[in-house]
């Protein structure tokens, strides 16, 4: 297990001279630990449309890595990733720790100012029953608003199962505080047998 953990360092390390000698530019500031599935009992995550602003990055690790380890098939854990994006469209600046389900949301209202949720889904293809929970979270967090519930009946009794998918959510552009944005996720256990 520690092993996995020294070779991923290194593996940035060759990944980012792969990016300079391949002169790949458009990247983002990305770490990644690569974990062999023996040692570390990981299930795959749910499948969404990767961003623009992530693709290139995502591609070319992609790529790097299946030329390197020809025959090791690359499964991305997203829902143990996480990242960093800032505001711009308040007067202060914040730096918002986000999971990878919530930084995709987030990076739509990039393009369009207001969404409604089945647009949000189909633009991220991200399951529903996933979606309306990490949004849940950011309404929560009051970094999203959605115009079609008061801010009473976002209460903590209010569940992601309450939100509708022609609901309109939108920036909350007078976000005001420091807020770590946390979001516990149902874990659903499901047993595999083989027959």
């Amino acid at each position: 297990m520690f092993q996995d953990i020294g070779v991923s360092k290194t593996l940035i390390f060759e990944y980012e001279k792969y990016c300079q000698n391949h002169h790949v530019t458009d990247i983002v500031d990305f770490s990644v630990m690569v974990l062999s599935s023996n040692s570390w009992p990981f299930s795959g995550s749910s499948n969404f449309i990767i961003p623009i602003e992530l693709k290139s990055t995502y591609d070319s690790f992609t790529d790097f890595y299946t030329h390197r380890h020809n025959g090791r098939k690359l499964t991305w854990l997203h829902q143990h990733s996480k990242g960093e994006l800032q505001t711009f469209f308040t007067s202060q600046k914040y730096i918002l720790q986000v999971s990878t389900y919530q930084m995709v949301i987030l990076l739509l209202f990039n393009k369009v100012l207001t969404w409604t949720i089945e647009r949000l889904q189909d633009e991220t293809q991200i399951k529903s029953e996933l979606l309306l929970q990490v949004l849940l979270g950011l309404l929560k967090s009051k970094l999203l608003i959605c115009t079609d519930i008061t801010e009473d009946e976002l209460d903590e009794d209010f569940k992601d199962t309450d939100l509708k998918m022609n609901y309109s959510i939108r920036l909350a552009t007078d976000f005001k505080r420091y807020i770590f944005i946390l979001i516990n996720l149902r874990k659903n256990t499901r047993t595999h047998q083989d027959s």
